[in-house]
């Protein structure tokens, strides 16, 4: 040994601990991913549970860490969806129990601001005299990791309030409205399939009466209906156009798949339709693989999640802008000139959901 004394090792880098974290994020899901316990894999009727929620405001969680929080709340066991910072909950009067371990979300900073400044480049003053700042873009956005905790780990908050029990056809009604107002063609057809043809833009189900309930029916629309908002002239979802050319053994289908889950999840949950989740087991494996590949992988696909839901709740009818779709790191797009399936391969041009148990024909 040379004897020189080792100092302590230098802390860890930006980079560094956000790649741990996404590392962290993603070994837990793959686990819930193989027992079958990650949050889109699971069915919930109205009323049984709600996806995350700020203990403060009252509004949901959203993208990844919307997702990441459900996957917590199945792993610890929590059934309230209410979470919020140390402070917030403090300001309610409550406090957190001591000992309690919080989870750790990421907030994501696209702006800045700074000193404004005239041509020749002096600084700007209002009418007082004081410095004007203004508001910029940033490049890249950043993301800062904050601490929540759950409702169930507080002491002092207000009683829960269990998700808006809806009625069923209150939510039938409202999904049938997102349908209408989408304006997405809907083919109904006496069969066992149900898919998104993008060759011919339209999503083909199967007649009403061959599911086993309303709501049944519109969780299956709203999957297909995700699809359908990848299409070259609404988001332009790379995943959608290179799965489909790829074919229903590729990776990117499998990705697709994966937005369209979740967010069938999200807008089950914004409906108080419940989820019922489609025939995963064939996507499980390239789910796994590619969270293994790239841990980011789930905020993508749960921010891709997010803005599809967004869009078919009418938020927006315009193509997604860059920050809106790039959460984490810059992504090339597909171009947005219209797609041409390759006529060779029809099969090609839709994307399965799911068979329709016990159909009547």
């Amino acid at each position: 040994m040379s004897g020189r004394r080792l100092g302590p090792r230098p802390p860890a880098s930006t980079a560094e601990r956000s790649d741990a974290y996404y590392r962290k994020v993603a070994d837990h899901l793959i686990d819930q991913i193989e027992r079958g316990t990650a949050p889109w894999t699971q069915a919930w009727q109205p009323g049984e549970k709600a996806m995350p929620r700020n203990v403060a405001t009252g509004k949901a969680y959203r993208g990844g860490n919307s997702v990441w929080l459900a996957s917590v709340a199945e792993m610890r066991g929590y059934h309230d969806e209410r979470w919020g910072t140390y402070k917030q909950v403090q300001d309610l009067g409550a406090q957190v129990r001591r000992g309690q371990k919080g989870a750790s979300i990421l907030f994501w900073q696209w702006e800045s601001r700074k000193l404004a400044r005239d041509g020749a480049g002096r600084p700007v003053l209002d009418e007082e005299g004081k410095p004007v700042y203004e508001t910029v873009p940033l490049d890249r956005p950043r993301s800062y990791p904050y601490t929540v905790f759950n409702a169930e780990q507080c002491s002092g908050l207000p009683h829960r309030e269990p998700p808006a029990g809806a009625q069923a056809w209150d939510a039938i009604e409202q999904a049938e409205k997102v349908l209408k107002e989408s304006g997405a063609t809907i083919e109904h057809v006496r069969q066992d399939r149900v898919y998104y043809d993008l060759g011919r833009d339209l999503i083909v189900m199967p007649d009403k009466e061959q599911f086993s309930t309303g709501p049944t029916y519109y969780q299956s629309a709203l999957h297909e209906l995700g699809h359908w908002t990848g299409h070259p002239e609404r988001l332009n979802r790379e995943t959608l156009i290179q799965g489909i050319r790829d074919g229903p053994s590729s990776p990117d289908y499998a990705r697709e798949e994966l937005r369209a889950e979740i967010s069938s999840m999200i807008t089950g949950d914004r409906l108080r339709l419940g989820h019922d989740p489609s025939r995963h087991a064939a996507y499980v494996d390239f789910w796994i693989q590619a969270l293994k590949d790239d841990p980011r992988e789930i905020y993508r696909a749960s921010q891709d999640a997010q803005v599809i839901s967004d869009y078919v709740m009418g938020r927006t009818r315009e193509k997604v802008t860059e920050r809106e779709s790039q959460p984490s790191e810059q992504r090339e797009r597909v171009p947005g000139n219209p797609f041409r399936p390759p006529a060779e391969r029809p099969e090609q041009q839709r994307l399965f959901h799911r068979e329709v148990a016990g159909p009547s024909r």
